[in-house]
């Protein structure tokens, strides 16, 4: 049953694009080895004529025969020269922008260690008042014109009064640039801090932790 319905899609697909097609190149060429494949699986045998249609949504499709027919088969290119339509087609299509993700960090033991980490925002270039989020150190990295980017170096680990007055300082800072001012909602001074190990703050928070029990 789901090679017939696999079959009856195959079918139907090459209909439509028979339907859209604005203009057909018959005879075009004669399959070599390792130069096409059908699109439900298995390679194309050498020797095999086909014929190119153009749709009027700009794709250029191969099938099998010389003309049409309604055995005609869809076949894709998977090596060889591509025509010039078809590398016309692919300049000119647009490469969608892959937009930034929303991300919230948790710091490593070896953060903790290290005593601090590199924080990443973003914000629409074109909206100063809009959503200001935290992102990956990927997507930084992978910069779209869409977006104005900030990174900060941010303490997690410390002195509670050091980290406290350095986080402080980073966020007035940082701030101050137009468009920024929502990070004085996303960011507060002790966030993702630990005291270090075996420090007073730490036997402080756990002497804190039993009288809450």
């Amino acid at each position: 049953m789901a090679i017939k319905n696999n079959m009856s899609t195959l079918k139907e697909e090459v209909l439509r694009v028979h339907r859209g097609t604005e203009r057909v190149l018959t005879f075009a060429g004669i399959t070599k080895k390792g130069e096409f494949k059908y699109t439900h699986g298995g390679h194309v045998k050498p020797g095999v004529v086909y014929h190119i249609h153009y749709t009027i949504t700009k794709r250029e499709v191969y099938m099998t025969g010389g003309a049409h027919t309604s055995s005609s088969k869809i076949i894709q290119r998977i090596s060889g020269d591509k025509t010039m339509y078809g590398r016309y087609v692919e300049l000119s299509r647009p490469k969608r922008e892959k937009y930034p993700r929303k991300f919230r960090p948790y710091p490593s033991d070896t953060e903790y260690t290290n005593g601090n980490i590199r924080r990443y925002f973003v914000q629409k270039a074109n909206n100063l008042n809009g959503d200001l989020f935290e992102i990956t150190e990927k997507d930084f990295n992978n910069k779209s014109s869409l977006f104005r980017y900030i990174d900060i170096n941010w303490i997690i680990s410390g002195i509670k009064s050091e980290v406290t007055m350095i986080n402080s300082s980073t966020i007035n800072s940082i701030s101050r640039t137009r468009g920024n001012e929502l990070l004085r909602k996303k960011l507060f001074p002790l966030q993702f801090w630990k005291p270090p190990k075996d420090s007073p703050e730490e036997l402080q928070e756990k002497l804190d932790r039993r009288k809450i029990m």
